[in-house]
């Protein structure tokens, strides 16, 4: 399994929403192995069964270590589209709207 951990991304994604001067310090400081790593616990918080995506970041936050304290959770929405642009994880609705859409790994034989 490839982690998607590509920094241009990633800042491409972020020009469509705003976060504070505090949030971007904090994603600017974000390595690759922290993007594969929060990818990891993404993924890992996940099975077949549909999620809302806002309870898996939620979660994942909680859970993170504490020098990730500062990542917005708006952070998370861009990761875990990404996982679905990337065919990683399924989604229903729309990414940027937690409360609403649903994620979940595909099955076993797809992409």
């Amino acid at each position: 399994m490839t982690l998607l951990s590509k920094k241009g991304a990633l800042e491409s994604g972020m020009d469509e929403v705003e976060f504070d001067e505090e949030g971007r310090e904090a994603i600017a400081r974000l390595g690759e192995d922290d993007l594969v790593r929060i990818d990891r616990a993404i993924l890992s918080a996940l099975d077949r069964s549909w999620k809302k995506a806002g309870f898996i970041a939620a979660g994942v936050m909680i859970a993170a270590p504490d020098e990730y304290e500062e990542i917005p959770e708006m952070f998370y929405a861009l990761r875990i589209r990404a996982l679905a642009q990337a065919s990683m994880i399924e989604g229903q609705g729309d990414p940027l709207v937690l409360k609403t859409f649903e994620i979940r790994l595909p099955p076993q034989n797809a992409g």
